[in-house]
């Protein structure tokens, strides 16, 4: 089995990673196969296992991205350091001379 685990893993990142690659919610996938692992546990638990052997096969190998290089958050680091500054400037402004 594969030690390269889907950055949203609980477990061996099966449902992170299926539903990823079917743009499904990951809390529902997983909602899923508990109701599995409730109704026919060994059906279900076969298919995890499987899942987690096979699954990591056809990842297309790239690496996990930082968290502030997601591309969603590359102007985040700028933001909060220039509001950092700001509240500097204003906490100098305000204390007594």
């Amino acid at each position: 089995m594969s030690t390269d685990r889907h950055e949203h893993a609980l477990l061996a990142g099966v449902c992170a990673d299926l539903a990823q690659r079917l743009g499904w919610n990951v809390w529902a996938l997983r909602a899923v196969f508990v109701a599995g692992l409730l109704i026919q546990t060994l059906a279900t638990g076969i298919v995890y296992v499987l899942l987690a052997i096979l699954l990591p096969r056809f990842r297309s190998g790239r690496p996990r991205q930082e968290a502030l290089s997601a591309p969603e958050l590359r102007g985040r680091e700028a933001r909060i350091a220039e509001l950092e500054r700001r509240f500097r400037d204003l906490e100098r402004e305000s204390q007594p001379r």
